[in-house]
């Protein structure tokens, strides 16, 4: 991957005047990496942070309060995302880099700020607002490398961007294997400052697109994603987002908790429980690292989006019960759900580097931004029910995999509104 895009570093840049597009993706990548790791590092500690956090506020912290509190608090960073959409309609007008520095450092100064937090409605709060920069990142950081690197390496990069996000995942779980223990939770919240550092180097070295800049000029009202022409194709992108955001944090994002709830009922020391969960992490992640990684081959291999979006739906909804319901509800067998994660990584969370590349192609430049977002931000107010549901449910028939199977039907609830979607396979950019 590094050797393609430094081979691109010569080529001529129709966007930007002085930046090769080598930088521009690593830099992006490494603003979407820093941000998986932030967000995901929930999971991983979530028993830990709620075992101190649930009794510190007055309630008990028995195994349904954390999964109902805990499925609370998935929703509630998922609400602060779906605010995001500010970020889109701000990075078309006032810059994508500008824009996107913001939302670095609003997302890592309060993810370490949920390491000082006394109780559960303090958490709450700094996970609302961490969430809100977070959702930035597709808002501001997609349309920056669409718009500043050439057409004919475009889809690779946007489908390689993705990357980012499981490598912040599997760098999330590394740490909590390695170092959490002796960090504890607090200190592993703490660590999300890091990304702060990105910053100073996006304002100094990355300069805005060209194609951004000529689109200033027009600034169409936020209202003109909903007229004729434009409509059907962001309430279709919405859609397919709130449908991909909900089996993703309805499914993939538990698998730590189901290991580690069942563990602990079974005798495992809490230590040990956590650790399982982080190795969880990592093995998804690797399916979702290689779904990214072959994302622009599987797409040109189809020669459509639409159809690619198919198979990630149907992959998503079939892996999923044969992990929850199957390897974990009927066969109780822990090492065959381990297994099988890869699977569900490749394509519940892989199907997010075929959005990478649709989701811009979708809007004109001047819309870019406002539409990303819109459509991403909707998506997660909508997808925010899911992890709410996983915890009531859990909580109520006393099974994260049934709860996790039953909810998986939001795939073939989504398969319509890929054919309202516009295809735009071997279609240049619009401007």
């Amino acid at each position: 991957m590094a050797d393609i895009v430094t081979d691109a570093s010569s080529a001529s840049v129709a966007s930007t005047s002085a930046v090769s597009p080598k930088k521009i993706f690593w830099v992006t990548w490494f603003g979407w990496m820093l941000d998986g790791f932030d967000s995901s590092m929930y999971a991983y500690i979530l028993v830990s942070a709620l075992s101190e956090l649930l009794p510190a506020s007055g309630i008990e912290a028995s195994r349904a309060n954390i999964g109902f509190y805990g499925g609370i608090l998935f929703s509630i960073f998922m609400l602060g995302w779906a605010c995001s959409m500010f970020w889109g309609w701000a990075a078309d007008r006032y810059g994508r880099v500008r824009m996107m520095c913001w939302t670095v450092l609003v997302y890592s100064l309060f993810t370490a700020l949920c390491g000082l937090s006394t109780n559960i409605v303090m958490f709450a709060i700094f996970r609302f607002i961490a969430g809100f920069g977070i959702g930035g990142e597709w808002a501001a950081g997609t349309p920056l490398l669409h718009e500043s690197v050439p057409e004919n390496i475009r889809v690779r990069l946007a489908g390689w961007l993705h990357t980012a996000t499981p490598t912040g995942l599997f760098l999330a779980a590394l740490v909590t294997l390695t170092a959490g223990g002796t960090l504890g939770w607090r200190g592993m919240f703490f660590l999300g400052i890091l990304p702060a550092l990105l910053i100073a180097y996006l304002r100094t070295n990355v300069p805005e697109p060209k194609r951004a800049r000529s689109s200033e000029t027009a600034r169409p009202s936020f209202t003109a994603l909903f007229a004729p022409g434009q409509a059907q194709a962001t309430w279709a992108a919405a859609a397919l987002l709130a449908v991909i955001i909900f089996g993703l944090w309805s499914s993939n994002f538990w698998a730590p908790t189901v290991i580690i709830t069942k563990l602990t009922a079974a005798g495992a020391t809490p230590a040990y429980a956590q650790q399982m969960g982080a190795v969880a992490g990592l093995i998804t992640n690797v399916g979702t690292l290689a779904g990214c990684l072959l994302m622009p081959w599987i797409t040109g291999a189809f020669g459509s989006r639409r159809w690619t979006a198919v198979l990630f739906l149907v992959g998503s909804l079939v892996s999923v019960v044969v992990s929850y319901e199957l390897a974990i509800a009927r066969l109780d067998n822990l090492t065959l759900f381990m297994i099988l994660l890869p699977i569900l990584g490749f394509f519940t969370n892989g199907v997010f580097g075929l959005f990478t590349i649709w989701l811009p192609e979708m809007f004109p430049s001047a819309l870019r931004g406002a539409g990303s977002g819109f459509a991403f931000s909707l998506g997660r107010v909508l997808g925010a029910a899911g992890p709410t549901l996983i915890g009531a449910l859990a909580a109520t028939t006393g099974s994260f995999p049934l709860a996790i199977s039953l909810l998986s039907l939001i795939y073939v609830i989504g398969l319509p509104f890929i054919a309202l979607a516009p295809e735009t396979a071997n279609r240049p950019l619009a401007k």
